[in-house]
């Protein structure tokens, strides 16, 4: 089964959602799709306790009305159905939290799981109206967690366990990242950006060989190509570096994934939603360009073979009050407070 998992961001119109829907048309079957809240839908949850009180006009959801255009009649009742079960629901805890001035994180993780749910379920209902026989599943349903609400962390034995059990009645199934359930039932979230992890839980537990992650932009940059226009695209990253990465904060990984990937030898693939180019993260010890990554003490270059390191650390010697370089993953850390975010990116990237 071919594992896709899609970024919200990519999904933040109904052109791109109509054009990845038509895609699948193409692809090779049985998929198991991933979905990620629109747009900026989790920032808007995350801000629910600012509402005073919650109603249609003020629905984070508004956007779906305009998209429902794309749905058969039919469909448009089904999708509204649920959506309104929904906005009760969100309504019933706007008073509540109206009334007692706290947002409980318990709380706080069922709301924000409506932003993938819903999200996911459009894509259902979309599927329907293109003819496209698929099946919703509910991800809490078999994603299994503790009860740490706003950062769980995933219960993988159980989660795989469910996933072999489960009965894929389709060759398309769509469901969720992000979100799981604890002992008792209660929605759980595992942290922002947590999808991609929730992709390679089904990937392992399924014996997918790799799993495709679809993003806003074409695929992983050297720097974030929207702020900087001289951002190199990269082609590889071996799971040492990717690891790197990850644990230090680049936002389009996710701790555990990586760990979970290269255990099972599962490729990762990402590409835009236009299919210009892509990144394999995998087992390969090739790379191009490096990520340049901002953190707390200073800087992260991943992956850097050791000349080019040694040719930074020159250049820089007199800005930089701490360094280490570790070969195992490629991987170079500078401490300092004086080096520019644009001139270690564009002396590094000169480099390669």
């Amino acid at each position: 089964m071919k594992i896709i998992k899609i970024g919200g961001t990519a999904l933040s119109n109904l052109s791109n959602i109509i054009d990845f829907a038509n895609s699948l048309n193409s692809s090779k079957r049985p998929i198991l799709l991933v979905i990620s809240a629109f747009g900026k839908l989790s920032s808007s949850l995350k801000n629910f306790n600012s509402y005073s009180f919650f109603t249609k006009n003020s629905s984070p959801f508004y956007f779906f009305r305009e998209f429902s255009s794309v749905l058969s009649v039919q469909d448009c009742v089904e999708f509204f159905t649920y959506l309104e079960k929904v906005e009760l629901i969100l309504t019933k805890r706007a008073k509540g939290i109206s009334i007692s001035g706290e947002l409980p994180p318990k709380v706080m993780d069922e709301i924000l799981s409506f932003g993938e749910l819903v999200s996911s379920f459009f894509i259902h209902c979309l599927f329907n109206s293109l003819q496209i026989n698929n099946e919703f599943l509910d991800a809490r349903e078999l994603i299994k967690t503790d009860s740490t609400f706003g950062n769980a962390k995933l219960d993988l034995d159980k989660s795989i366990a469910n996933i072999r059990n489960h009965n894929f009645s389709s060759n398309v199934i769509i469901t969720q990242g992000f979100i799981g359930s604890d002992t008792s039932n209660n929605t759980t979230t595992m942290g922002f950006e947590s999808s991609n992890l929730s992709a390679t839980v089904f990937a392992n537990a399924i014996g997918s060989s790799e799993i495709e992650i679809v993003t806003k932009v074409n695929q992983i940059y050297s720097s974030d190509p929207e702020t900087n226009t001289v951002a190199k695209p990269i082609s590889n990253i071996p799971y040492p570096s990717a690891r790197v990465l990850a644990n230090n904060g680049f936002k389009m990984l996710f701790p555990g994934m990586i760990d979970l990937a290269e255990k099972n030898n599962i490729k990762i693939v990402y590409r835009g939603i236009n299919n210009s180019g892509i990144t394999i993260i995998s087992d390969s010890s090739h790379f191009d360009y490096p990520v340049i990554l901002a953190t707390s003490f200073g800087y992260i270059i991943s992956p850097i073979n050791s000349v080019n390191a040694i040719y930074v650390l020159t250049h820089f010697d007199s800005k930089i009050t701490e360094f280490n370089y570790i070969r195992f993953n490629n991987s170079l850390l500078i401490k300092s407070k004086e080096i520019s975010p644009e001139e270690l990116h564009d002396f590094a990237i000169s480099l390669f």
